[in-house]
């Protein structure tokens, strides 16, 4: 589908959610995805979701403009919408989404908690083992901004290959804090006969079925 950049609104039972994107398509299909995993950053669009349901989801485009002009014509819906009990949206500005967010004294004192008491080590296949207390600290030892470090406890195993920990031959990533998590290597999701390195698996358990007789031939003699 043909990529257009503009502005586009999520009605759900009269409730309203206003964004922009230069590929309101691609957008689209983030929106649902987040929407049916549960995990959608605005609560309040979620417990729409949540309450009546995909089949009340509807999904207009507002405004068709140049890629430049997005965040213009957004933060006109934003400052005709915002504050109307149908209006979704939380935040008030379209360039700054944090913006005009304030949070309460105990919800910093919680962010702040989670910045000091999570640890995140790194096992190495020497034996080496390095722990870092933040996410900027073990960004900054392996080249990668923090939310990069933040991703891989998120996906909570290491099943696809992760090219930085690989390359640095860590065995194992674990977080220990306000949720404990363990990474196990990409290496150890794969095969017994990927593990071997043999050229097929057919080929891996014949080898593997041929030792068996052999031991089982030379016991017996």
């Amino acid at each position: 589908m043909e990529k257009r950049a503009g502005v586009y609104e999520i009605e759900i039972a009269g409730y309203r959610y206003y964004g922009s994107s230069i590929n309101i398509y691609a957008r689209k299909q983030n929106h649902i995805a987040k929407l049916r995993s549960g995990k959608h950053r605005n609560q309040r669009l979620q417990r729409c979701f949540d309450k009546y349901g995909e089949d009340a989801v509807a999904f207009k485009i507002l405004v068709l403009c140049d890629e430049e002009y997005v965040l213009d014509e957004e933060q006109k819906y934003l400052d005709e919408n915002i504050g109307n009990d149908n209006c979704l949206n939380f935040c008030k500005s379209a360039s700054a989404p944090m913006a005009g967010i304030k949070f309460s004294d105990n919800h910093k004192k919680k962010m702040s908690e989670s910045q000091v008491r999570n640890k995140y080590i790194f096992y190495y296949d020497c034996g080496k083992i390095e722990s870092f207390d933040s996410l900027k600290l073990a960004g900054d030892r392996f080249g990668v901004k923090r939310a990069i470090v933040s991703k891989w406890f998120k996906r909570k195993d290491l099943g696809r290959n992760h090219g930085i920990l690989q390359s640095s031959n860590i065995i194992k990533a674990e977080k220990i804090g306000d949720e404990h998590i363990i990474l196990l290597p990409w290496q150890y999701k794969q095969e017994p006969w990927q593990v071997a390195g043999a050229t097929s698996k057919t080929q891996y358990y014949r080898e593997k079925r041929n030792e068996s007789k052999t031991r089982n031939w030379q016991s017996v003699s």
